[in-house]
Formats: structure tokens, sequence, C-alpha cells
């Protein structure tokens, strides 16, 4: 948002929770506070969009969560952040998790034979996870890449291992 703001006129921050707490560190929750063309709609979520093939995108419809009211914003474009509650429910218990849901791994997961785990295995000997679905995770993309490298590693060491 603090990226894609000064190059709009105007950008609507959708956000279906009571604010930005969850999903965001106080640092960037006072720079978006701090843009003056931002306007911050809470507990509400988009429900349709307008537009056609010849005009495009031309306005999504907003709802109050807590009202159930609706009304229509006009707009060209639209970006989606989506994921930062994990989706972790299939994993029905099968590794740990912590309070939010996200994947613990490392330290605190597991350990083999009085040794810690390795850095991205979960509470199960030789599954690992990555990215945004893990505890403590940067939640950025180069740093999701760099897990992946790393993980490889990883594996290799538990596979010559058996």
């Amino acid at each position: 948002m603090v990226f894609l703001a000064p190059k709009v006129k105007r950008l609507h921050l959708v956000v279906r929770g009571p604010g930005l707490e969850a999903s965001m560190s106080r640092y960037l929750i006072d720079r978006i506070a701090a843009l003056p063309n931002v306007d911050l709609h809470t507990n509400t979520e988009v429900v349709a969009l307008k537009g056609d093939e010849a005009t495009g995108l031309t306005a999504a419809v907003f709802r109050d969560r807590a009202t159930g009211a609706t009304h229509t914003c006009p707009l060209r474009h639209l970006f989606l952040f989506i994921g930062a509650d994990p989706n972790t429910g299939w994993l029905n218990h099968c590794v740990a998790l912590d309070a939010k849901g996200f994947v613990v791994t490392g330290a605190n997961s597991t350990s083999r034979a009085g040794q810690s785990a390795f850095p991205l295995e979960t509470s199960r000997i030789g599954v690992f996870a990555i990215g945004d679905v893990r505890s403590g995770s940067t939640k950025r993309v180069a740093a999701a890449v760099g897990e992946g490298a790393a993980v490889v590693a990883e594996i290799h060491r538990v596979l010559a291992a058996e």
C-alpha cells in the first residue's frame, strides 16, 4: 500500500477485520495512516465488481460486515492481498502450529536423537515448511525463495543420514 499510494489519486484499503494490527507491523500501520490519499475501510469486504469488456473495471461494491450495508466505490484497478491468515486447517494436527495457525519450525518444533531440528523442519521429522505459512517468517517473496533454496540442503542432509 505504501508503494502504491504515491502512484494513484485515491487508494481504498479494504480490511475484513477490525484493523491492520493482525497483519502488519506498527511501523507500517503508522506509515499508511500518514498517507493523505488512503481511505481505510475496516470490517469491510468486496462483494461485487462492476464494469464490462468495453470500459473495464469501473467500481467495486463494499459491504460493511457489521451492518450489512453496501456502497459502491468507483475505481479502475483492484489489487488483492490475500493470505495473512495461514491456510493450515488441512494439516489436521499433523505438525505443530502456533497460536495463529502458522507452522512451527526449527528448534521449537522437534528433535532428532537429541539434536535440534533443522531450521525449516516441522515437528514431524522429515517434513519441512517454508514461506508465509511458517511461524516467524518475514512474509516476503524473496525470503520464501531463499528458504526454498535453503530447505533443499536440509532435505539432502536428511536423506543422506537415512
